[in-house]
């Protein structure tokens, strides 16, 4: 399951304009078509967006991830180019100015800081610290937008204002603003719940390496830090609250996980440890303890990953369907 799902801000995008009392004409004559060819290549621009976001929630496939992202690199740059070919309006630089600048801003964010995001998800299961950078990276290229974004809506109803129009809500914007609010709702909480059971995954996947190598000391290590990741998960999950304020379901089923790794380590755990420093020397008795303890963590453990990965998968797909334009 990727969480890869980064914003680019409805904007503009939400609002069109009309000239009052005037006949919308089919020229930049009148501002309103003026100002709708602009929100036409910015929303071609989010289409882009929300197709590499919602292939990026629901791929694996990192090729195809950033071919989306590619296309939104070449969308942008195409938009670029109209804009530089467009005049002014009655010699009113300030909205087009500020949309180009906005334009080559956003083209820096998918050209960079996209593309950085991309090759980071590669490695971030490798350490906690490559996981917390791959959710800094998708936050920091989200406030970019949003401050570039907001610019361009400064600059349109500055633009409004001068030329006598009144802002009005298209429902194709809000169709896609709206999308827009439930990945940025849905990567909140779900960096929240993720990022504390991952903290836990290192140390589980050395005390197994351990047990299988029946390293002793390995072992005791491994446990050790266990106790103290789920510790620190356990945490970190306690004062997340249900999504939207009644689905516990992901939530609960990180809380399951980390409450079970946590108990093995400090319960089952060190039973293992101690016959570990004695497997030279195992009685048939020690040796059907030993295969009752570890089958009983693989068990457990398969049920619970798999609910945990279950409800992950359910909850992106729920919350952030798949775009179709």
């Amino acid at each position: 399951m990727r969480l890869s799902t980064l914003l680019l801000t409805a904007g503009l995008l939400a609002a069109g304009l009309t000239a009052a009392p005037a006949a919308r004409a089919q020229t930049f004559t009148d501002p309103g078509a003026y100002n709708n060819f602009i929100v036409g290549e910015q929303r071609a621009m989010l289409t882009k967006n929300l197709r590499y976001i919602s292939k990026s929630a629901h791929s694996t496939n990192e090729k195809k991830v950033d071919a989306k992202r590619q296309d939104l690199v070449k969308q942008t740059e195409l938009s670029l180019q109209k804009l530089a070919k467009l005049p002014a309006y009655k010699d009113d630089k300030g909205f087009k100015e500020q949309t180009t600048e906005a334009f080559y801003q956003l083209l820096k964010v998918y050209s960079e800081d996209y593309k950085a995001v991309d090759l980071l998800a590669a490695t971030r299961t490798a350490t906690v610290e490559n996981m917390e950078q791959y959710f800094r990276l998708q936050e920091v290229a989200e406030r970019k937008m949003q401050v570039v974004n907001d610019s361009v809506d400064a600059a349109q109803l500055r633009f409004a204002r001068r030329h006598g129009m009144t802002i009005s809500e298209d429902p194709e914007g809000r169709r896609l603003a709206q999308y827009m609010r439930q990945v940025s709702e849905v990567n909140s909480y779900q960096h929240q719940v993720y990022l504390a059971q991952f903290r836990m995954e290192k140390a589980s996947a050395r005390l197994i390496d351990a047990l299988n190598a029946r390293d002793a000391n390995g072992f005791e290590q491994a446990r050790q830090q266990l106790v103290t990741d789920a510790q620190t998960a356990a945490a970190a999950l306690k004062p997340i609250a249900p999504f939207r304020g009644k689905d516990a379901r992901y939530r609960d089923a990180a809380r399951n996980l980390v409450n079970y790794y946590a108990g093995f380590a400090t319960t089952q755990g060190p039973q293992i440890q101690e016959l570990l420093t004695r497997q030279d020397r195992f009685t048939k008795a020690d040796a059907d303890r030993m295969n009752g303890l570890v089958g009983g963590y693989n068990t457990q453990n398969s049920k619970l990953v798999n609910a945990y990965n279950q409800a992950g998968n359910a909850f992106q797909a729920t919350y952030i369907p798949v775009f179709n334009d």
